[in-house]
């Protein structure tokens, strides 16, 4: 439902956007007179303002901060990472008020969050006080800084952050409000929100939750025997991830150990892949639940952190432990006769919108990917998937564009627990329509690695 009351500012030009980023191709909408919607630094911030706006945010919006930069979450997915507060003096203060727009957008500007003509959100890319900005109808989202960009440009961000904030925004939406065409033609955007909410906890829990998914997912990877050396070990670690979350002086550990903590961590083991991916979140928000009713753990107190990396279940060494040998990556794989005629990874774009460090190969402080695809004679309505994992389980995002005749997709992937990348094999697979496309082995090493263009 559109605001009842005029804008404030001046209306803006409604260009067609591509679903997919082009390289070369984002339009710039001239500067225009300030207003609403138009200067991030608009306004006063009043800590009572900030506190009302965290409080008031729901499953749809969130966000997760690091004490140098603050990812700007939607749809419990990462759609910006700010590295500086800007105008307004602190990541914090800036956070808060980029997730205020975000609920805004979310109350009122439905009809261009749902463009048909669009087929999805009419996002707007423009300059304003010398920043690029972006905008959902005539809702100002977020602007970006010379500091937010490391290895590109401003202007290439904006691109990249428009693109996520197009996939997530109609995720974050009440599924009473979700129209039926947009169901009908994006059931794969409505079923992976509504699964990731069953786990029936409040916002500030969400990084709990992903937590407790995260033992999860390495107790499920074991093999029996190692499960049975570090099992009291993972239980303990279970409970204290929710004793502690947002509780700094909770007191020391309790001798016993739950028998809900036991349960929950050999149930995950014994489902098979389906019913584990479609109930993981539902368990680890009972177990949360279950567990803070045993122990009497108090409401926290403490700031929303971060998600914590996961604990080192120590237990003894056996054959798991061995370090994997490592062996050469394949080389990337199109299948011939799909319309994927090119596809590379790379670190991010340069000033000329060039790909930086394209190949297979990566340093450790990769703290993005981007996935670069080159789409020809695409019938109309055609699905590309793009998605990156980390082992059979270990998925890192997945993402559907709809497109037709040529097209160049730049898709950017974000770690979820850390700045960069943790160091291991990964895969990028391609879909064409759910048919396999390609497949493109990659590799995060130890070491850092040199920008170089590509």
């Amino acid at each position: 439902m559109r605001r009842s009351s005029a804008p404030t500012h001046e209306s803006r030009p409604r260009g067609t956007l591509s679903r997919g980023w082009e390289s070369k191709s984002l339009r710039t909408i001239p500067d225009r007179p300030a207003g609403r919607a138009e200067t991030e630094a608009s306004g006063t911030v009043s800590k009572l303002r900030i506190a009302a706006t965290i409080a008031a945010l729901t499953a749809a919006a969130g966000m997760a901060v690091a004490q140098d930069y603050a990812n700007i979450v939607v749809a419990n997915s990462v759609v910006a990472r700010i590295r500086t507060g800007g105008d307004f003096g602190s990541l914090h203060a800036r956070e808060a008020k980029i997730s205020q727009r975000v609920v805004d957008a979310l109350s009122y500007e439905l009809d261009d969050i749902f463009s048909r003509e669009h087929d999805g959100p009419n996002m707007k890319t423009y300059q304003s006080g010398g920043r690029w900005t972006l905008a959902v109808g005539d809702t100002m989202l977020i602007q970006a800084y010379s500091e937010d960009a490391v290895g590109t440009t401003t202007r290439a961000l904006i691109g990249q952050w428009k693109e996520n904030f197009r996939r997530q925004l109609p995720r974050a939406v009440a599924p009473s409000k979700v129209p039926q065409w947009w169901r009908d033609a994006h059931p794969d955007a409505v079923d992976g929100a509504l699964l990731f909410q069953s786990h029936g906890l409040p916002e500030h829990d969400v990084p709990l939750v992903r937590e407790i998914v995260a033992i999860f997912d390495a107790v499920r990877a074991m093999s029996d025997r190692r499960f049975a050396e570090v099992e009291e070990n993972a239980q303990r670690a279970l409970i204290e991830r929710v004793r502690t979350y947002r509780n700094p002086a909770c007191g020391p550990p309790p001798s016993n150990i739950h028998i809900r903590a036991r349960s929950a961590l050999r149930r995950v083991r014994a489902v098979d892949d389906d019913k584990y991916a479609a109930e993981k979140y539902m368990v680890a928000g009972q177990t949360i639940t279950v567990l803070r009713e045993a122990y009497e753990i108090p409401a926290g107190t403490g700031p929303i952190p971060q998600q914590r990396p996961l604990p080192d279940f120590t237990g003894g060494v056996g054959p798991a432990d061995v370090p994997p040998v490592i062996t050469p990556l394949p080389p990337p794989r199109i299948v011939p006769g799909t319309p994927i005629r090119e596809a590379r990874l790379a670190t991010g774009l340069d000033a000329d919108n060039q790909l930086l460090n394209v190949g297979q190969l990566f340093g450790a402080d990769m703290g993005q990917l981007l996935v670069f695809v080159h789409v020809q004679d695409a019938p109309p309505n055609t699905i590309v998937g793009v998605s990156v994992r980390q082992g059979p389980d270990g998925i890192v995002g997945r993402r559907l564009l709809r497109v037709a005749g040529e097209k160049r997709l730049a898709v950017t992937f974000y770690p979820s627990r850390s700045q960069t990348f943790a160091p291991g094999d990964y895969e990028c697979a391609l879909t064409i329509n759910g048919e396999d496309a390609g497949l493109i082995p990659f590799r995060v090493e130890q070491v850092a690695a040199r920008i170089e263009e590509g």
